[in-house]
């Protein structure tokens, strides 16, 4: 179980293609004035192409461009992100989402975003995005050297933390199935007078096998739109090496139509990071930073 739990962190190496999806968005009229409209859209795009870790909303408009063309225009905008608190797999919308305080160790990104609009049509041609801790575990011991520290998201403390968290999740009797870890979303750590504290937040989907399976490490996720969602939260002390309180929020599947009895269940995407995309991703991001969840560019070469 633990080396499976390990495994969804790591991040693989392998070619990958068809990863360009559709791009439209929908009409942004050719004006000067449209770069705020396309740094909204964008901004939307961006988080409906984004499949792990945090959201993210638009706090600036740095700079952009507009080219005017035969039946439409070129627009380039800068934009500045800030991450939110919800998770991707979150249902709320992104103007209801806190923003994470600054010793809660969020992140912000910067990111260029390319359209082109012909005839009415919008599409992001590209983006790529800067995605860095709104402040280092340097740069917060100097204004804060109390607050908790950021650690890399496959710490070994961590992870072994978010095995308990797994197992205790699946004891609780309310869930028909099985939830297996999608990813450890965020993870710091806080030097206390009882000695080392690992605060967590991890995401759970849930997959096709009943809750007491003999054979988790065998289960599968069942599709995205079917699927409950969990986010939990949690906190683990170290020197006792014992698990604090759980607390999870539960995120019903898009599709509500029961499954037909008797029909097998479809074959899914793989989750984030056990996909290809991932692998990618990380051959093109520029020194990555482990403690968090990055934007990756788009299109994915």
């Amino acid at each position: 179980m633990r080396a499976r739990l390990f495994a969804l962190l790591l991040w693989c190496a392998g070619a990958f293609s068809g990863l360009l999806a559709d791009s439209s968005l929908p009409a942004i009229n050719c004006t000067k004035e449209s770069a705020a409209e396309a740094a909204r859209l964008g901004v939307q795009y961006i988080n409906g192409k984004h499949k792990h870790g945090f959201r993210f909303k638009l706090q600036e408009v740095q700079s952009s461009k507009y080219f005017q063309l035969s039946g439409g225009c070129h627009i380039d905008v800068n934009v500045k992100l800030v991450q939110t608190k919800c998770h991707f797999t979150n249902p709320k919308p992104e103007d209801q989402c806190e923003l994470w305080r600054r010793d809660e160790r969020g992140a912000v990104a910067t990111c260029s975003i390319e359209f082109w609009v012909m005839w009415g049509v919008a599409k992001v041609t590209r983006y790529e995005c800067t995605t860095r801790p709104e402040l280092t575990n340097e740069e917060l011991i100097t204004i804060c050297p109390n607050c908790p520290l950021s650690l890399p998201l496959d710490d070994p403390t961590a992870v072994m933390a978010v095995n308990d968290a797994v197992v205790k999740f699946n004891r609780d009797d309310k869930n028909l199935n099985y939830f297996m870890l999608m990813e450890i979303a965020h993870a710091t750590v806080e030097y206390a007078t009882i000695g080392e504290i690992t605060h967590l937040q991890l995401a759970l989907v849930e997959t096709t096998c009943p809750r007491q399976t003999e054979k988790p490490f065998a289960c599968t996720p069942r599709c995205a739109n079917r699927a409950i969602h969990a986010f939990c939260r949690t906190t683990y002390y170290n020197v006792h090496r014992q698990l604090g309180e759980l607390k999870c929020e539960l995120y019903p599947p898009k599709n509500l139509a029961p499954h037909p009895a008797g029909v097998p269940e479809p074959v899914c995407k793989p989750l984030f990071h056990q996909s290809p995309e991932a692998c990618v991703c990380k051959d093109q991001l520029r020194k990555p930073e482990p403690s968090i969840h990055h934007i990756c560019p788009f299109p994915l070469q």
